[in-house]
C-alpha cells in the first residue's frame, strides 16, 4: 500500500507536536521494518477507502493526521541527518524512488533511472547518495528485500517465485541477498 500525506499536513503536525519547523525535518528509512501501530492504521484508511459507498472523508482524514503524528513521534530525525541541501531536490527523489519500486522485477539501470530525473548517470548518483546515504543500486536492493520481506510475511507464495518477484532468477543469489541485508535466511524470515 503506498500512501502519500501532504506537505503542509505534515508542516502543522511537526510545529504541534514537537515545537519545530519541519523544514529540517526528515523521516528515517525503517524499510522493511514491522511496526503494529502503522500497519493498524494502514489498514483502518484501507478498509473505509474500500468501503463501497460508506467511507466518510472526514474518517480518513483523521485517520492521515493520526499517521503524521505516530510518524514523526517515531521516526523524525532534525540533525545532521537531514537531508543536505545540495541533494536530489524531493521531487526527483520521489519520482526515481516510485520508479525504482514500479521495477523491482527488472535488472538495476542507472542510466534509465538518471533520465527518469532528468539528469546524467554520474550526477544523478551522486546526489542521490548525498539525499538518501545509500548508492541508487544499494537503495534498489533495499527496496527489493523490503518487497521481498514483505510478500514473505503477507504471502504464502514460495521463496523462489518471490526472489524472482523482486528481481533475482537465482534462488541462491536471492538468499544470498536476502541473509546479507535482513540477517537471515529467507524461510527463516518467514517462520519468525
Amino acid at each position: 500500500m503506498h500512501l502519500y500525506l501532504s506537505v503542509p499536513l505534515f508542516d502543522r503536525v511537526t510545529e504541534e507536536v514537537l515545537g519545530k519547523a519541519a523544514s529540517a525535518m526528515r523521516l528515517r528509512d525503517i524499510s522493511g521494518g514491522r511496526d503494529q501501530h502503522l500497519s493498524s492504521m494502514l489498514e483502518l484508511i484501507h478498509a473505509e477507502l474500500t468501503a463501497e459507498g460508506q467511507g466518510s472523508r472526514l474518517f480518513v482524514q483523521g485517520l492521515a493526521q493520526t499517521l503524521a503524528v505516530h510518524l514523526i513521534r517515531q521516526y523524525a530525525t532534525f540533525d545532521a541527518e537531514a537531508r543536505p541541501s545540495n541533494a536530489l531536490p524531493g521531487a526527483k527523489l520521489r519520482r526515481a524512488i516510485a520508479f525504482m519500486d514500479a521495477n523491482l522485477h527488472e535488472p538495476f539501470d542507472l542510466a534509465r533511472l538518471a533520465q527518469t530525473a532528468g539528469m546524467s548517470a554520474f550526477h544523478f548518483s551522486r546526489l542521490f547518495k548525498k539525499a538518501t546515504g545509500l548508492s541508487p543500486s544499494h537503495y534498489f536492493i533495499r527496496q527489493r528485500i523490503a518487497k521481498a520481506r514483505q510478500l514473505l510475511q503477507e504471502t504464502n507464495i514460495s521463496i523462489i517465485e518471490i526472489g524472482m518477484s523482486v528481481g533475482y532468477s537465482s534462488p541462491s543469489h536471492f538468499a544470498q541477498i536476502f541473509r546479507r541485508e535482513a540477517g537471515v535466511s529467507p524461510s527463516d524470515y518467514r517462520r519468525s
